[in-house]
C-alpha cells in the first residue's frame, strides 16, 4: 500500500467562535505543553495513504479537565472522523499524539458507549501506546440502582451472521478507564452507594452484545483500568479475532472475555479480581491460539476455559506463556476438550493446572512450574475427567520453601489420565485427595527428588492390627512396619488401578520387615519378598483382567 508523511499542519474544522473561545479558555498550560511536545513526532507519522486526521472535524483539546463541554466535544469530534470515513465505505481514522477524555454523549442504563464503530473497514489508529491516549469515564453515576460509567469504545455488529460486521482494526493507541479499574472487589453488581466492584457498565473495547462481528484486530495498545472487562464480546457469532502486541491491565473483572475464532500472541495481561481470560467458546469449528503471552497477578480464577459442549473441532492452544502470581493458572471446567498446554512457564501459581466438572482431551507437555514464594501444585485433577496426558514438565523450588504442595492431587471420576516422563523436585509426592472414582492415573517413568513423603500417600505407615492393606498413590512407594511384630504380611489395594501400572515399593527405615507373599489373592512374587530398614525393593505391575500385582524383574 502507498503510503505517505501525514502533516498535522495541514488542517481543518469548523467551530462556532463561542464554543472556540470557550475551549480556549479552559487549555491549560500542561495541555498546550503537551501538544507542543508531540508536534514533532505527529509531523514524522507516516500514515496510509487516504488517512484522515480527526482534527478535520472538530477542535480536540488534549489534557485532563472536568469541563464537560470540552470532553463532549472530543467525543464528537473523533466520532464523527469515524462516522464520516465509514459512510464512505471504510479507511483509516487517525487521532493524533494527545491525551483526550471522552465519555457517552447519553447516560443510560442501556450500554452507554464513549465511541461507536459501526460500519466496515474502519481502522482508529493513534500514533503510539503513552502518545495517543483516550481517557473514558472514570466518574460513576447510579441509573435506575446500578453504578453506570460507560464503555470506551463499542464495535457494532449485524444482526445477520452471513453479513457480520467486519474488518475493523484498533491500532497503536492507549485507552485508559479514567480510574483505579482494580480495587480486589470482584463483587457483583457494583455497590450503588461506593461505586465499588464489578461494573459491568464500565467495559473497554466491547464487540458487541448478541452481534455479528468478523475479522476485528486489535494490534498495539494499551487498554487499562476499566471495572468491568477490558476486552468483551457478548454472544457466540462473532468470527475471527485478533490480539497482538498489546496490554491489558487492571480490572474488578475477567480482563478478556469472548467467544470468537480468537489468536492472542505478545500480549500482557495483568491485575485482575476475577480471570486474566475467561473463555466460554460454545460455539463449534472455533479456536483458541495463545503464544508467548504473559499473565500476571489474578487474585481469583487465572485462565479460564469453559467451553460447555465439547465441540468436536473446537481446538485451545496455549503455548510459550508466562502465568505468575495467581491461585490458579490455567482452570478448565464445565466440557472443555481439544486442550494443548505447551511449554509455558507457571511462577507462583497455587495450581498450574486445575481442572473441575467434565473435561476430557487435554494435553499438558513440556511445562515449566516454579514455585519461589509460594507452595504449588502442577496439575491438580477434579471432577469427570477423559483422555489427559501430563508429560515431560518439571517442577522445581528456587528458595526450599518449607511448606510444600503434592505434586500432583487428583479425585473424582477418572478415565485414561497418563502421567509420565516428568520431573518433581522439593515438593511433595503426588496424593489422591479425596474420594476416587473410575480408574486412577497411570504414573510412569517420573522422576522425584527431594520430595516429601506423607502418610498414606508417599509412605505406607503401619501402627495398626491387620489386615495389612497396601495402597500405592503414585508409582513409588515406601513402606514401614511399626507395628511392633519383627514381620507383617501385606495384601495390595486393587481397586482402580489402570492397567499396567508398574510400583515400585521400598523398605522403610524400620528394622521390622514387611512380607510381599509369593501367591496370595492380590499379590504374585516369585518368591516371599521381605522389605525392611535395608531398603529393599519390589517392582509390581498391575495386570486388570485378574485384578493382581505381578512382580517384575
Amino acid at each position: 500500500m502507498k503510503r505517505r508523511t501525514f502533516l498535522t499542519s495541514v488542517v481543518s474544522y469548523s467551530v462556532t467562535s463561542s464554543l472556540s473561545m470557550l475551549l480556549g479558555i479552559f487549555m491549560s498550560k500542561k495541555a498546550h505543553s503537551h501538544s507542543s511536545k508531540h508536534i514533532k513526532i505527529v509531523q514524522n507519522q507516516t500514515l496510509p495513504t487516504g488517512a484522515v486526521n480527526v482534527k478535520q472535524f472538530g477542535l480536540l483539546i488534549s489534557g485532563i479537565t472536568n469541563n464537560l463541554r470540552i470532553i463532549a466535544n472530543n467525543t464528537a469530534t473523533i466520532q464523527a472522523a469515524i462516522d464520516t470515513v465509514g459512510k464512505k465505505g471504510g479507511g483509516t481514522v487517525y487521532i493524533p499524539a494527545g491525551l483526550y477524555q471522552i465519555a457517552p454523549e447519553n447516560l443510560t442504563d442501556e450500554v452507554p458507549s464513549s465511541l461507536v464503530i459501526k460500519y466496515d473497514n474502519i481502522t482508529l489508529l493513534g500514533d503510539e501506546i503513552g502518545k495517543t491516549i483516550l481517557q473514558s469515564r472514570g466518574d460513576w453515576s447510579v441509573i435506575n440502582g446500578q453504578v453506570v460509567r460507560g464503555i470506551g469504545i463499542l464495535i457494532k455488529g449485524t444482526d445477520n451472521i452471513t453479513q457480520p460486521r467486519k474488518n475493523i482494526t484498533i491500532k497503536n493507541l492507549e485507552l485508559s478507564g479514567g480510574t483505579n479499574g482494580f480495587t480486589a472487589n470482584r463483587s457483583w453488581p457494583a455497590n450503588p452507594n461506593t461505586g465499588d466492584g464489578w461494573d459491568i457498565s464500565h467495559k473497554g473495547i466491547v464487540l458487541d452484545f448478541n452481534k455479528a462481528l468478523d475479522n476485528i484486530i486489535i494490534d498495539s495498545v494499551y487498554v487499562h483500568d476499566f471495572r468491568g472487562e477490558v476486552i468483551y464480546a457478548g454472544g457466540d457469532s462473532i468470527g475471527k479475532v485478533t490480539i497482538s502486541n498489546s496490554k491489558l491491565h487492571s480490572s474488578n473483572a475477567s480482563i478478556l472475555s469472548l467467544d470468537a475464532e480468537l489468536t492472542v500472541n505478545n500480549c500482557e495481561f495483568s491485575q485482575t479480581a476475577n480471570a486474566w481470560v475467561e473463555n466460554a467458546p460454545i460455539s463449534p469449528n472455533k479456536s483458541y491460539y495463545f503464544d508467548n503471552c504473559i499473565f500476571k497477578d489474578s487474585i481469583n480464577s487465572g485462565f479460564v476455559i469453559a467451553q460447555g459442549r465439547f465441540p468436536v473441532n473446537h481446538n485451545t492452544v496455549i503455548t510459550n506463556c508466562l502465568f505468575q502470581n495467581s491461585p490458579v493458572g490455567i482452570c478448565t471446567f464445565g466440557g472443555s476438550s481439544n486442550l494443548l498446554i505447551e511449554s509455558n512457564k507457571f511462577l507462583d501459581c497455587g495450581n498450574a493446572l486445575f481442572t473441575s466438572g467434565e473435561n476430557r482431551d487435554i494435553k499438558f507437555f513440556l511445562n515449566e512450574i516454579v514455585s519461589e514464594k509460594e507452595p504449588v501444585v502442577s496439575v491438580n485433577f477434579s471432577g469427570i475427567l477423559k483422555n489427559i496426558i501430563i508429560k515431560q514438565n518439571r517442577q522445581r523450588s528456587t528458595n526450599g520453601i518449607n511448606i510444600k504442595s503434592p505434586c500432583i492431587a487428583y479425585l473424582g471420576d477418572l478415565q485414561n489420565i497418563v502421567i509420565e516422563d516428568n520431573i518433581f523436585e522439593n515438593c511433595r509426592t503426588p496424593e489422591q485427595s479425596s474420594t476416587l472414582f473410575n480408574e486412577r492415573p497411570l504414573f510412569r517413568n517420573n522422576q522425584y527428588i527431594d520430595v516429601e513423603r506423607r502418610d498414606l500417600q508417599g509412605t505406607a505407615n503401619f501402627w495398626h492390627a491387620p489386615p495389612y492393606i497396601v495402597e500405592p498413590k503414585f508409582e513409588e512407594l515406601v513402606v514401614k512396619n511399626n507395628t511392633g511384630n519383627p514381620v507383617i504380611e501385606v495384601e495390595m489395594r486393587i481397586e482402580h488401578y489402570a492397567d499396567g501400572q508398574e510400583i515400585l515399593i521400598v523398605g522403610g527405615a524400620s528394622k521390622a520387615q514387611v512380607k510381599f507373599p509369593q501367591n496370595s489373592k492380590t499379590i504374585q512374587c516369585k518368591n516371599d519378598m521381605y522389605l525392611g530398614g535395608n531398603a529393599e525393593k519390589l517392582k509390581l505391575r498391575f495386570n486388570r483382567s485378574d485384578q493382581k500385582w505381578y512382580e517384575v524383574a
